[in-house]
């Protein structure tokens, strides 16, 4: 009988409705809903947006970001914007306003930024439980089809001292690639009393300019869909386990004796005779191997 390990953190990944609702992260595969845990030691936070023209080339491309510290009462998410145009809040700081964009080359990874820094304790001393991104394009492009894009978190020691319009694409950070007939978007948020990346990746019909309370009072109707996404559908550790029972596998929790590893993280030391399932890499793929 062969053995399978099912890594616990896929509770935390929702199976999608169906396989074009997914979102590409670093050439990886996220559902809307799914999260993604962080350290509970974690500090500081920087949310960005990236971008570039489709050419790489310095280009006049006006991308803005904006994050919403929302609070969750009675059921009602209420927010408190954090943007270039107000920087009047106590839980993080506005990298500020660039209306073009660097020459960008993916080999060096530098790429013209807007971000939110962060400062989780006192973002939840305010009593938030989420920050939110939104995105919107200002000019210089029709839609996110129409240049390169990127939004995401990166983990920091402390919040900026001095200003820079620019992050590096190659460091450790999660992103996520935009691309649509869309001009507004909201990538994803961070909850603060798990710790965990919430994926979002919704798209809005915003033409006038960002607007993230209007982006805000949206995302009330995807509470279900995406804030509380994980008590409503289906998770793929659940699902594995359905799997490995109809095909009688024997699900394990010593990896080292698995035959065959699932997860959403590649891990170090698999030998000659397991199998490793990046299930973000190809879900298609575990499916078949578990019929």
């Amino acid at each position: 009988m062969r053995k399978v390990y099912i890594d616990n953190k896929l509770k935390g990944y929702v199976v999608p409705s169906e396989m074009r609702n997914n979102s590409k992260a670093e050439n990886k595969i996220f559902t809307p809903g799914t999260r993604i845990p962080l350290s509970k030691d974690i500090k500081f936070v920087r949310l960005f947006t990236a971008w570039a023209t489709k050419s790489g080339k310095e280009g006049d491309i006006d991308v803005d970001l904006g994050c919403l510290g929302i609070t969750d009462k009675d059921n009602i998410l209420m927010g408190t914007p954090l943007a270039f145009y107000n920087q009047d809040t106590d839980f993080g700081v506005h990298s500020g306003d660039f209306t073009s964009c660097r020459a960008y080359e993916p080999l060096d990874g530098k790429i013209t930024a807007e971000f939110c820094d962060i400062d989780i304790n006192k973002a939840k001393k305010d009593g938030y439980r989420y920050i939110l991104t939104a995105e919107f394009i200002y000019s210089g492009a029709a839609d996110y089809d129409d240049m390169q894009a990127w939004s995401g978190v990166q983990l920091l020691d402390e919040l900026r001292t001095e200003k820079t319009q620019f992050i590096n694409l190659n460091d450790s950070l999660f992103k996520i690639k935009i691309g649509g007939n869309f001009q507004s978007h909201s990538a994803v948020a961070i909850d603060l009393e798990t710790m965990e990346i919430v994926m979002i990746d919704q798209y809005s019909e915003e033409q006038q300019g960002i607007n993230i309370d209007s982006m805000a009072r949206k995302m009330e109707k995807y509470k279900k869909l995406v804030f509380n996404a994980i008590d409503y559908k289906e998770n793929m550790f659940d699902l594995l386990s359905m799997y490995c029972e109809a095909n009688e596998f024997l699900i394990t929790t010593d990896i080292d004796s698995a035959d065959i590893i699932c997860s959403y993280n590649d891990y170090e030391g698999i030998n000659a005779n397991q199998t490793m399932f990046n299930i973000s890499d190809n879900l298609e793929n575990i499916v078949n191997l578990l019929n």
